[in-house]
């Protein structure tokens, strides 16, 4: 039994303002850590060539499975198929979670490759597509998925312009967003062939595949569902007009 009692258990609105600060608190929080490694690397004299780039792969694959995770809660939540295993009020804080934290990630991931100077792309190589030639063109995928994300983020202020129906198209834009890290993840990563890598990136990806399939499989027979007996109604009038023309 939880130590926490329902009593005890925060309400929602008290939830969805503890969500909120993630990406806030995680991004000062990695900025105040790489500046101090900037500031220690500076006084020691020590390079941080070597562990930038491990924090650099680390974000990577660490963001790579955030975006995986929120885009698998939300397919989720639209065929109910995770109400097996969690409540669907856990499922869509799990999704707002990893939304929230992926972002953390992607400054990581970004100011730590911004400062490598063994991969030599600078500022400007990891917020702007087209200005560097490194390992492209893996590399500006990346760039424009990063882009993406923050698009669809602030999108969420822009709800009730868009409405309900604008809004949930628009945020199916997440979807081939994964598809953008995937492809950047397999081209631009140097542990692309390490056999866990390619079991990562061949999981996920059937798990997102297995979910999409189950989705559009359940809309179809919903729709047929739904015009089958319109279509007998129909059917049914048209036989009772015709008796009662005999």
């Amino acid at each position: 039994m939880s130590s926490i009692s329902r009593r005890e258990q925060p309400s929602p609105p008290e939830r969805d303002r503890a969500r909120d600060v993630t990406a806030p608190v995680g991004l000062i929080v990695v900025a105040a850590g790489v500046a101090g490694m900037i500031v220690a690397a500076t006084l020691t004299g020590v390079s941080i060539s070597p562990l930038v780039w491990y924090l650099a792969r680390a974000a990577g694959f660490t963001l790579y499975l955030l975006l995986w995770l929120s885009v698998v809660t939300g397919l989720g939540l639209t065929t109910k198929l995770l109400d097996l295993i969690a409540r669907r009020d856990d499922i869509w804080t799990l999704h707002r979670f990893t939304t929230e934290l992926a972002f953390v990630f992607l400054a990581l991931h970004l100011i730590v490759l911004a400062l490598d100077p063994s991969v030599a792309l600078g500022a400007l190589g990891v917020l702007l597509p087209f200005t560097t030639n490194v390992r492209q063109p893996w590399t500006d995928i990346g760039i424009l998925t990063g882009w993406g994300m923050i698009a669809l983020a602030l999108s969420f202020s822009l709800r009730r312009l868009l409405g309900q129906r604008g809004w949930r198209l628009l945020h199916y834009s997440a979807f081939p967003l994964w598809i953008m890290a995937l492809v950047h993840g397999i081209g631009a990563g140097t542990d692309t062939r390490q056999l866990w890598a390619l079991f990562l990136y061949l999981s996920t990806t059937a798990v997102v595949f297995f979910l999409t399939l189950y989705r559009l499989l359940t809309a179809i027979f919903s729709r047929r569902s739904l015009v089958a007996p319109v279509r007998s109604e129909g059917a049914s009038l048209k036989r009772e007009q015709f008796v009662d023309q005999g």
